[in-house]
């Protein structure tokens, strides 16, 4: 049975031709045209996402600040009950550290850029500082350090901070080391007097003596990753310090480990500054007589260490200690597992071992008030704590998720599914029908792991494949939530010994990416494509497999066949290189299908696998070994594709976009107005319009009308994120974005946009083929829950009846699309007509672009009569009557109501009465329009557009 997904390249050859033999000229900005589509965020916040930072006030733990690894910056003023995002239109959404100045907390200091190491992280634009607390940002400066490990603010002079920059990750370049301002960021120095400056290493950690602020400690650290391995650890890294200031410094060495040191964490006790500690990477010897990798500790403000523990779990992504503030003899480690110590850190005990919070900790900030409480960050969010650790409360209410990639189904509404960093793989609906939004509860889980490639079958929403990190497939089962495992293996793969030989064993010969592609063929949902250095392919589902290629990858040994971590090996598979990266089969061609590789290959065959054809050579001006993003194959013609390079992991940050018509015998760069920095992750053309392009980058949405010649932003209420992977749905027209960070995002019904022609926008106007509106039933779930939830929004067509009464219910709307070149002489109208004749007549807005016009599925009433008049009357004087805070507000209305000279007024002044809804409220709003068939007229100055409106029934009743 061929796919649902076929019908949507079905074009004319007018569409394909438009905007190349046409000039767009004086039409509106793309801005202009862009600004009808707002994006809504549907959450996931059950599922969290890695917390870098955590800082509070320090005299009232209700004002804290979560810094998100690659979403940004939330503020709570209620310890977490509700959140705000505070940077969301910034340059960089990857947060390294937080700092407040707590005589005036006003005063907030952001460090841009994670400073852990993994495959994943990003990268900030340097030091911001907010005198109004986060209601607005400036940048100060440091932009090239890229990543911002610790910010410390003097205690009592607000002119002097203190930033410790690691520097860049995947490569030497820009600024790195430990730097100081005295003047509020006007001015930086880059403090030397001592420390390491030989350009490789950079300051990872950095504490200051709370006692006296000349005295701080700081420790530095030489790291780089490559696509194909990471080292931890260099000659001159280690722990410094200084009692001037910062002016000069002192390697501290007695009683640490000698020679090459890698991540070091410091921590420094409130109480009793003279005690010190460190979690030091070096080499391991599991021996407390020979320092080596572990827990040390100081009494003596660092002139002499004690080796008191050799725990040190994943140095590269974690190594984090802290001392309560009230007591040095509680320790805490925050790696895999949040480590506890009460002698010390002498011992230690899993302080997480019930499992109600996830692992991976990376922050805390205790109470320097009550030892018992503390703040405590993860890979999935945000705790709380008020009885030191024995129950947390987790603030799901942070809608920070970090996506790899998504899929849609084909259910009405349709679901989204998302393999999301060490979380799994989540699925929630895309609408609900409860006012409140899409709730946590409507969210579920289908299996751990670092969750990457999800494909649904559009035949059957039952049908679900996923994989987890190196290739794990599964088949998936969304109504039962059955898991089976179906990856290749040696006995499943058809052709195993046919084309590995005799000599074969096991899967050692394949190497899979971190983020294996996992893709359904167009053609037929039972047939699946799995990257490995060689492609896979299953016609029954995964129970049996096919090698249908060559090594396609460059093979390189010196890039697959090395140790990785230097000083502390890691073997989790994210360095595992010369991988394929995508996979594109042809929706055109069954025989076309496109694969990329990490190691800058860009293969292609016109044969279904027999032969393959790499046309790398043929792509100018970008070089050789950089990360293919994603393969993007054409849904209108089978030798057009297109193809981004990802150079952020070679230390490169152009944008790189090209698109070939010939199978790859040529390619053009189509990325040239994109600004600079913004390294393009992949790139969507429409299934509708092949002049319509969409481009996920590091930081933004950017779109395309004329099939790349021009870019724009598209990011109508999405904050800056990376944007790792976006996906059209094929019958309801969304824009569905995975995000890096801040989790699902929906750009509702794009059709107006895939309509767009050179010759419709030289029309002075248009009224566009509408999406057909539904009527849904009201399906709110559960009482009042108090403010500790989070909603994903609805579409657009469907709003609460009150923003103050969510639980009044929905209410629906259809959206009118049309668009105007330029403002006409007289404002544009619209009539909406039924059946019977009813007609409602509005006037729209005259700018120039798009619009659409939000019809409540209303006809206006008639005049109101003295009978009704009355009983409106009589109505506000219950409300008065029965007092309560909202009686004043009633008696204002019922004022402006007796005082209203015509209808229009009095009905304003009767909101506040048909907000409540029932049948009081519909006696006065007019009728309903009910499914069915509607006329639409648009006038624009003088011309008539003609369309129609579909409005439809609840699917939900036609199952009845």
């Amino acid at each position: 049975m061929p796919s649902p997904i076929l019908s949507t390249r079905i074009v004319p050859l007018a569409l394909l031709l438009a905007f190349s033999s046409a000039p767009l000229l004086a039409q509106p900005s793309d801005s202009a045209i862009f600004s009808a589509f707002r994006w809504r965020n549907i959450g996931p916040a059950s599922i969290g996402g890695r917390v870098t930072d955590i800082e509070a006030v320090d005299t009232s733990f209700s004002t804290v600040y979560v810094a998100a690894a690659s979403g940004g910056v939330f503020k709570s003023v209620n310890a977490g009950t509700t959140w705000q995002p505070i940077f969301d239109t910034y340059a960089s959404a990857s947060i390294g550290d937080i700092a407040l100045f707590q005589p005036n907390p006003s005063i907030i200091w952001v460090g841009t850029g994670e400073a852990n190491n993994r495959n994943s992280v990003s990268w900030g634009d340097g030091i911001y500082r907010s005198t109004d607390g986060g209601l607005t940002f400036r940048n100060m400066g440091l932009r090239t350090t890229h990543q911002i490990s610790r910010v410390v603010t003097h205690p009592t002079n607000p002119g002097i901070v203190y930033v410790a920059a690691i520097g860049h990750l995947w490569g030497y370049t820009g600024d790195r080391g430990l730097f100081r301002t005295t003047d509020g960021g006007v001015t930086w120095t880059k403090l030397s007097g001592g420390l390491p400056n030989d350009g490789r290493s950079g300051a990872t950690e950095l504490i200051m003596d709370p006692s006296n602020p000349d005295v701080l400690y700081t420790a530095f650290y030489h790291r780089l990753r490559k696509p194909w391995t990471f080292t931890s650890g260099g000659p001159n890294g280690g722990i410094f310090k200084s009692t001037d200031g910062g002016a000069t410094w002192k390697k501290l060495t007695s009683g640490l480990p000698p020679g090459v040191t890698g991540r070091i964490g410091l921590a420094i006790s409130r109480r009793n500054p003279a005690i010190v500690m460190a979690l030091v990477e070096a080499e391991a010897t599991n021996d407390l007589s020979k320092p080596g990798s572990g827990v040390y500790r100081s009494e003596d403000a660092g002139a002499t260490w004690t080796y008191v523990n050799t725990y040190n779990n994943r140095p590269f992504y974690y190594s984090q200690i802290r001392i309560n503030p009230l007591d040095h003899r509680h320790v805490y480690l925050l790696t895999t597992r949040f480590m506890v110590s009460s002698d010390g850190g002498r011992t230690f005990r899993n302080g997480s071992a019930d499992e109600e919070i996830h692992g991976d900790f990376h922050a805390m900030w205790h109470d320097p008030r009550n030892a018992d409480r503390y703040y405590i960050g993860a890979d999935k969010g945000v705790s709380l704590t008020h009885d030191h650790g024995r129950a947390f409360t987790f603030f799901d209410n942070i809608a920070i998720a970090q996506y790899y990639r998504i899929g849609v189904d084909m259910r009405d509404p349709y679901y989204v599914y998302g393999g999301l960093q060490d979380n799994g793989t989540f699925a929630g609906p895309s609408f609900s029908r409860d006012a409140r939004g899409i709730l946590s509860d409507d969210v579920w889980k289908l299996h751990w792991g670092d969750g990457m490639d999800i494909q649904i079958d559009p035949t059957d929403w039952r049908r679900v494949y996923t994989e987890a990190e190196g290739g794990s497939f599964r088949r998936y089962d969304a109504e039962t939530y059955q898991a089976t495992n179906a990856r290749p293996t040696p006995a499943n793969i058809v052709n195993y010994i046919d084309v590995l030989g005799d000599s074969a064993r096991g899967m050692g010969m394949f190497r899979f990416n971190w983020s294996a592609p996992l893709v359904m063929s167009p053609h037929d949902p039972a047939t699946i494509f799995l990257g490995a250095n060689r492609l896979f392919r299953t016609s029954d589902r995964g129970e049996t497999w096919e090698i249908i290629s060559p090594d396609l990858t460059t093979n390189d040994s010196s890039k697959t066949r090395i140790q990785h971590g230097g000083l502390t090996r890691e073997s989790s598979g994210a360095e595992t290189h010369s991988t394929i990266t995508s996979v594109s089969p042809s929706p055109i061609s069954r025989d076309v299908i496109w694969v990329g590789t990490d190691d800058g290959n860009v293969q292609v065959t016109r044969d279904g696998g027999r032969r393959w054809t790499n046309t790398r050579g043929t792509v100018r001006g970008v070089p050789a070994g950089i990360w293919v993003g994603r393969v993007e194959a054409s849904h209108f013609d089978p030798a057009t594709a297109y193809i981004t390079f990802d150079g952020h992991r070679s230390d490169l940050f152009t944008p790189w976009i090209f698109r070939t018509t010939d199978y790859g015998r040529t390619w053009t760069n189509i990325a040239t107005t994109i600004p600079d920095g913004q390294v393009v992750h992949l790139v969507r053309e429409d299934l509708r319009n092949p002049n319509l392009l969409f481009a996920g980058t590091e930081h933004a949405v950017f779109a395309s009308l004329d099939g790349g010649r021009r870019w724009s932003r598209f990011m109508n209420g999405m904050p800056t994120v990376a944007t790792q992977d976006l996906v059209i749905h094929p019958r309801d027209n969304d824009l569905v974005a995975g995000t890096h960070g801040r989790s699902i995002w929906i750009a509702d019904d794009i059709s107006p946009l895939q309509q767009l022609t050179s010759s419709m926008l030289a029309a002075p106007a248009h009224l566009f083929d509408q999406r057909v509106a539904t009527i849904w039933e009201d399906g709110s779930r559960g009482g009042q829950r108090g403010h500790f939830w989070f909603g994903g929004a609805n579409p657009p067509s469907v709003m609460p009846t009150s923003a103050t009464l969510p639980r009044a219910g929905i209410r629906n709307s259809a959206l009118i699309a049309y668009y105007l070149k330029a403002p006409p002489a007289a404002e544009p109208t619209l009539e909406i007509t039924d059946g019977r004749g009813q007609t409602e007549r509005v006037t729209l807005p005259g700018r120039a672009g798009i619009h659409r016009y939000r019809w409540d599925l209303r006809f206006s009433p008639g005049a109101l009569t003295d009978e009704q008049k009355q009983r409106v009357v009589q109505r506000f004087e219950q409300q008065i009557r029965a007092g309560g805070e909202d009686a004043a507000d009633f008696e204002a209305a019922l004022a402006r109501f007796t005082a209203a000279a015509n209808d229009t007024d009095r009905r304003a002044a009767m909101q506040i009465l048909l907000a409540a809804g029932g049948a009081f409220a519909n006696e006065f709003r007019g009728a309903s329009a009910g499914p069915g068939t509607y006329r639409l007229v648009l006038t624009v100055d003088g011309k008539r557009y003609r369309g129609t409106l579909v409005v439809r029934a609840d699917p939900m009743l036609g199952a009845r």
